[in-house]
């Protein structure tokens, strides 16, 4: 180990049997060093701290190191990861060029006023120190600082007040803290872009200074958060709800309620101005949709299992189609699991809840497709084994033949496509998605065949906490953007289009291999023709 000089790079990752680490004062042009989960590792040694050229150290799982050298003179570190380190109770002693520090899960208690000096750091995690008690209220002073990570510090009672402006931090999470309240100095996060407050079971409502963000776009209150939830569209700090405090918010883009105990949203949640994602994954108790934001093009219900009133779909559906400030929408709708919504409505001759409004949508497109033709794509999920009984055709399995009128490409037409999935009893909360391939044939003098290929995407997420057994769903999906483009080109030519192929495939996303041995079955397929005239 005496001839260091030239060494720039250690990595011993996963060295379960490493102990420690030899004296490293002679290689001078050392930079980054990496000792992760390397679970013996105990001992650093203290000429760490001389090493002019060193970036980059990560101890992160070193689960047996309970203290660091000092590191404030090792001046060039950037990055320090010791995220699980749970023996780790002291706070490291780092240079002011740190940007980035991860002390996530280990046993630190207090944050020093020290902190300070960190007057580079960007990125601090401290999610899941669970012993931490109390933050500086120097905390102000990290000028730099973009994201704050404090999620599931359940020792956390409170917030110190921010004296100063703090322009740059944009990503808060508080989720799973002890804290009953948040300052009024908040509003001192003038650059706030993300605030996660989930299973919040301490904190009854929101500051006023909160509503008056004007950077504010996503908003994560999931979870055991239900006072704040409650308190979030009823009263600001302790007074009636009036709607130039919700139009405050009027960057808030995402709003995520997953996991309360809502039994109904209330109408003020339309006033929301540029709200596009909502997020009500697994609110069982929820029973009813009030009239939705225009703006929404996300609404995400999955596991809503109470869930049998969504009349307002029909009118959010209207709104995104002929909207003109937006030439192409995409607005998709997920109802997995909710299984009351496939439950034979009251008087309605035993046709499935949902089934009437999705007729009704249909209706509008056919109005839409009156107008001028825009660009637009809509894509809904809910359980149900049977293609609507409205489609002109329909088809057992997972492709289907239809024979076009003369001419048809001459009125702006459209296509409507709906199909039954199957999934296994082992589907257990997997993106998936559907592909739609759509071939135009023709034929001209010359008995030439002419093929166009498109594509229909319907995203969802199934299931994220339960499990299914086997359950089917059914897909509606909509996009003229493809076909019409098509028309477009190929209006002016002489072929005759007189018979459409279409083929849909189910699609499975994620990096884990166990997907490969999923198989999704498409049961049955429809597709309905929409005309201009």
């Amino acid at each position: 180990m005496q001839d260091l000089v030239n060494l720039k790079v250690i990595n011993l990752f996963c060295s379960k049997n490493l102990v420690r680490i030899p004296d490293l004062s002679n290689a001078t042009n050392l930079g980054k060093i990496y000792l992760n989960r390397c679970s013996k590792l105990c001992e650093l040694p203290p000429s760490l701290q001389h090493l002019e050229k060193l970036t980059h150290l990560d101890f992160s799982y070193c689960k047996n190191i309970r203290s660091l050298p000092r590191l404030y003179k090792a001046t060039p570190l950037t990055k320090l990861d010791l995220s699980g380190c749970s023996n780790l109770s002291s706070f490291p002693e780092v240079s002011s060029n740190v940007t980035k520090l991860w002390l996530d899960g280990t046993a630190i208690e207090e944050v020093p006023s020290s902190i300070e000096c960190l007057s580079n750091l960007r990125v601090f995690n401290l999610c899941g120190c669970k012993r931490l008690k109390s933050l500086p209220t120097s905390i102000h002073k990290l000028k730099s600082l973009q994201k704050f990570n404090l999620r599931d510090c359940s020792r956390l009672e409170t917030f110190p007040k921010i004296l100063d402006t703090m322009e740059r931090l944009r990503d808060l999470d508080l989720s799973g803290t002890a804290l009953k309240e948040l300052p009024s100095s908040i509003d001192n996060f003038i650059s706030l872009e993300y605030l996660r407050l989930n299973n919040y079971e301490n904190l009854v409502c929101l500051p006023n200074e909160l509503y008056k963000s004007k950077s504010l776009w996503g908003l994560d209150i999931c979870g055991r958060s239900n006072l704040v939830v409650k308190n979030l569209f009823s009263a600001i700090g302790g007074r009636p709800m009036k709607l130039e405090d919700l139009h405050r918010l009027s960057s808030l883009y995402k709003l995520d309620l997953s996991g309360t105990n809502l039994e109904s949203l209330p109408t003020t949640i339309k006033q929301f101005p540029w709200l596009q994602e909502l997020i009500l994954w697994n609110c069982k108790r929820l029973k009813s949709l009030p009239e939705l934001p225009p703006s929404l093009g996300h609404l995400d219900a999955d596991c809503c299992t109470s869930l049998e009133e969504v009349s307002s779909i029909k009118k959010l559906f209207e709104q995104a189609l002929f909207c003109q400030d937006e030439p192409y929408r995409c607005l998709k709708l997920i109802f997995t699991n909710c299984f009351q919504l496939n439950e034979k409505g009251v008087g309605n001759h035993g046709t499935p809840k949902l089934e009437t409004p999705f007729k009704q949508m249909v209706n509008v497109l056919k109005d839409y497709h009156q107008a001028s033709p825009q660009r637009n794509k809509f894509i809904t999920c809910v359980p149900g084994s049977e293609i609507p009984e409205w489609f002109d055709f329909k088809s057992l399995g997972s492709s289907i033949n239809i024979q076009l009128p003369s001419e048809w490409w001459i009125n702006f037409p459209s296509f409507v496509a709906s199909v039954v999935v199957s999934f296994p009893e082992c589907y257990n909360g997997r993106n998936f998605g559907i592909r739609c391939e759509c071939n135009l044939k023709s034929y001209n003098g010359d008995s030439h065949d002419l093929t166009c290929s498109f594509s229909i995407w319907g995203v969802g997420l199934l299931t994220h906490e339960d499990r299914m057994f086997g359950w089917d769903h059914m897909f509606l999906l909509y996009d003229d953007f493809k076909v019409w483009e098509f028309v477009q080109s190929q209006a002016s030519n002489k072929c005759i289009y007189n018979e459409a192929s279409f083929k849909f495939y189910p699609l499975l996303y994620g990096s884990n291999t166990s997907l490969r041995n999923i198989s999704l079955e498409i049961k049955q397929c429809g597709v309905h023709i929409l005309f201009a005239n």
